[in-house]
């Protein structure tokens, strides 16, 4: 269970007021921080270190620069400049100013000369002119070079450090908003400093940049209650903005929402008072929102703010782990933030989080999902159905792939073989195409760059793991990255139309798992309302039964199945709700089916004023 992932997937806005599903889900979060996150895990923030040892050594070498430029402007530096003299000279073009912002998620306005950027504080602005030059004409940026820092650049980064020191500043304020903005700036003042010292013709460059969405505390456009998130933070590719529109915003964009769909990372932030306890739960409930509206996400990462302390987030397949407190009233935690600010930018799209066999084209809204060297390309047209379901999943499993008991691929497979000459099964059986385990090329330990299953703990260094390991309360079982692609792909039992076509697909349903334990002895153990799908209308209407991650099949004797509980609730039988010592069987199976039906019988299967899931 992906934290977040398949809960929120399951639960929609259907008979809920936006406000009663923002409580519940609050409410949902807050268990869930309860149960699920780990605090002050030692070397979090080094997962975000790229793989690549060239990208590794420049990450490293830039953050410490930063991290020496911060130290200098927050001392002050009274040393007469020799910028003020260009300053004067260059003042021209800062009241020109044109800059671009050519893409990026939730970023499509040109801003044109009428915004300049203010004369900055000259101490600052000599120190920030130096240091860019400095960066420059160090042996370690190699390529083309970088054409000298312009007043505009200077200036935007100094107002942009400027509201930095308020965040450093900062006193015991009741008030989060005034927050907001310096730590917004914070990270377009790192980003501002990677456009001014690298172009993407140099050997090394950064990937992307990170950057916050120019209007804090907003609802987002794809979001289907009234949250409102503090701030929205975007992988726009490196080119996409100049330094100047980094820092200032465009009227044009003032009325543009974000997207959960665009949004790589949320920072949700509370004042000194109310500490960061209290931003975890809301970062828990818009990080689901990412997940719901992300097919290509793995892991996902996020922040919570509470004051002068921060702390980085890892939310991971059945676990939450929260970084050792980042305190940017101190230069070492300063350093910690800027390291993680660099390593974002420069680090491999699977340390974010992302799948990389599944690419996300933004602009036309559709993923492209390679799959055993083929590419399928589902769209958003609603008009377009098609044959081939591809499901990515975090099951429970073992390490060793052959006595993986419970891989659904398998189950299927057997399933496929038994019923490949039965036509009469057509459309109400799943039929098994491809799949297996997700491999990805990562950094394994002291072994180099190598092709390695993606699981809960392999996606965790060492020392992570031995945290985790020496936590007498976490509970902390292996999760594999599984693909499966199979034919059979239907519609949920809320779509059907009329009693005639519920009684079909529930009767197909039924025939569908007897058949598939008469032929193979798998049981399915979680038979509910959303594993119950349909295809076609009418006289041609047929159901399917779906999702055997919790199935077994009886003929694997070494298989672990005593004393379990699963399924789904209110469908799980007596024996299985109350813990029963007798193992599950065939009758725990069919009197889910008849739970299915009093529910359908009590509630009525597409009744509007209804939640979809009931204590």
């Amino acid at each position: 269970m992906k934290l977040g992932s398949a809960d929120s997937r399951s639960m929609t806005s259907k008979g809920y007021k936006k406000a009663e599903l923002q409580s519940t889900r609050r409410r949902e979060a807050e268990d869930m921080v309860d149960r699920y996150i780990r605090r002050d895990i030692r070397g979090l923030l080094d997962l975000a270190i790229p793989d690549d040892e060239d990208a590794k050594n420049a990450a490293g070498t830039l953050a410490t620069n930063i991290s020496v430029l911060v130290e200098k402007l927050l001392s002050g530096g009274n040393r007469q400049s020799s910028y003020r003299s260009r300053g004067s000279s260059n003042s021209s073009r800062g009241s020109r100013g044109a800059a671009t912002r050519r893409g990026g998620s939730g970023s499509r306005s040109t801003m044109a000369g009428k915004q300049s950027v203010s004369k900055p504080n000259n101490d600052s602005a000599n120190i920030i002119s130096d240091w860019i030059t400095e960066q420059q004409n160090a042996p370690s940026t190699k390529g083309k070079p970088v054409k000298a820092p312009s007043w505009n650049s200077v200036a935007a980064l100094s107002k942009s450090f400027d509201e930095f020191r308020q965040w450093v500043n900062s006193k015991n304020s009741t008030n989060e908003s005034t927050l907001y903005e310096p730590i917004s700036q914070f990270f377009c003042f790192v980003a501002s400093c990677l456009k001014a010292v690298h172009t993407p013709s140099q050997s090394v460059c950064p990937r992307r940049l990170v950057v916050p969405f120019c209007n804090p505390d907003r609802k987002s456009a794809d979001g289907d209650d009234n949250s409102r998130v503090d701030l929205y933070l975007n992988l726009p590719q490196f080119d996409d903005y100049t330094i100047g529109t980094l820092i200032t915003n465009p009227p044009e964009e003032e009325n543009e929402a974000p997207m959960l769909a665009d949004t790589f990372a949320i920072v949700e932030v509370k004042s000194e008072i109310q500490g960061i306890g209290k931003a975890m739960p809301q970062l828990f409930q818009y990080t689901r929102g990412i997940y719901n509206e992300q097919y290509d996400r793995r892991f996902a990462w996020g922040m919570a703010v509470g004051g002068k302390k921060a702390q980085a987030v890892f939310f991971g397949p059945d676990y939450a782990l929260a970084s050792d407190t980042i305190c940017v009233d101190n230069a070492s935690g300063r350093a910690k933030l800027v390291k993680l600010l660099v390593d974002w930018p420069f680090c491999e799209s699977h340390r974010l989080g992302y799948d990389p066999a599944i690419l996300h084209n933004k602009r036309l809204r559709y993923y492209e999902i390679n799959v055993g060297g083929e590419d399928a390309k589902p769209g958003h047209d609603a008009t377009i159905e098609p044959d081939i379901f591809i499901k990515y999943a975090w099951p429970e499993a073992t390490e060793d792939a052959n006595v993986d008991y419970r891989d659904e691929g398998r189950h299927l497979q057997k399933i496929t073989k038994a019923i490949e000459a039965e036509a009469n099964l057509d459309g109400k059986c799943p039929r098994y195409q491809s799949g297996g385990r997700v491999v990805i090329n990562r950094r394994v330990s002291n072994e180099g760059i190598k092709a390695a299953e993606d699981a809960s703990r392999s996606i965790l260094s060492d020392g992570i793991c031995q945290q985790l390991d020496d936590d007498q309360g976490f509970v902390n079982g292996l999760r594999v990255h599984k693909v499966i692609c199979m034919k059979g792909v239907g519609k949920p039992l809320k779509e059907l139309e009329n009693v005639f076509e519920v009684i079909c697909v529930m009767a197909d349903a039924m025939e569908c798992h007897w058949e598939i334990y008469q032929r193979c002895k798998i049981l399915h153990r979680d038979i509910s309302t959303n594993n119950i799908l349909f295809s076609g209308r009418g006289s041609k209407i047929k159901g399917m039964l779906i999702d055997f991650d919790h199935a077994i099949c009886e003929d694997d004797k070494d298989a672990v199945r005593h004393f379990e509980r699963t399924g789904t609730l209110p469908f799980m039988s007596i024996n299985n709700l109350e813990g029963g010592k007798t193992e599950h069987s065939l009758l725990d199976d069919w009197e889910s089916l008849l739970f299915i039906l009093c529910w359908i019988g009590t509630y009525n299967w597409k009744k509007k004023d209804e939640p979809d899931e009931r204590p």
